[in-house]
């Protein structure tokens, strides 16, 4: 389930998981659309408006794109630097590490505050 305007989860890993050989031009271009209006949804809607798999979701997306900006900034440094390909994909693999674990300890707060959500409701209802 998507929020209003915003592209479905389910659809987001199909099109991950399809290889790009696999897809039409016609696929490629919606794919194309529908990711730049989503990625603008998500930066637009606030999260207390968003549902629980879209948070998820955008949290997971947020923290792709910044472990690839930090690839990118350190291949440019390592150019620049003359750092080895080792070395460099060392940093990526650091970069992605932290970026998962800000990503988990995300989803681990989503679920948690529903969970005292949760809690909070039934102590409400039995007063």
């Amino acid at each position: 389930m998507s929020d209003l305007g915003r592209k479905d989860f389910s659809d987001k890993v199909e099109e991950k998981l399809t290889p790009q050989s696999e897809k039409s031009t016609l696929e490629k271009g919606k794919e194309s659309v529908t990711d730049a209006l989503d990625t603008a949804g998500r930066k637009v809607e606030p999260n207390q408006e968003k549902s629980f798999t879209q948070k998820v979701a955008d949290g997971f997306s947020e923290g792709r794109e910044d472990a690839s900006n930090v690839a990118k900034k350190n291949a440019n440094a390592a150019q620049g630097e003359g750092q080895s390909l080792t070395e460099t994909a060392q940093e990526y693999v650091e970069a992605a590490k932290e970026k998962l674990t800000e990503a988990a300890e995300y989803v681990s707060n989503a679920v948690g505050g529903a969970t005292e959500g949760a809690k909070a409701g039934t102590e409400e209802t039995k007063k």
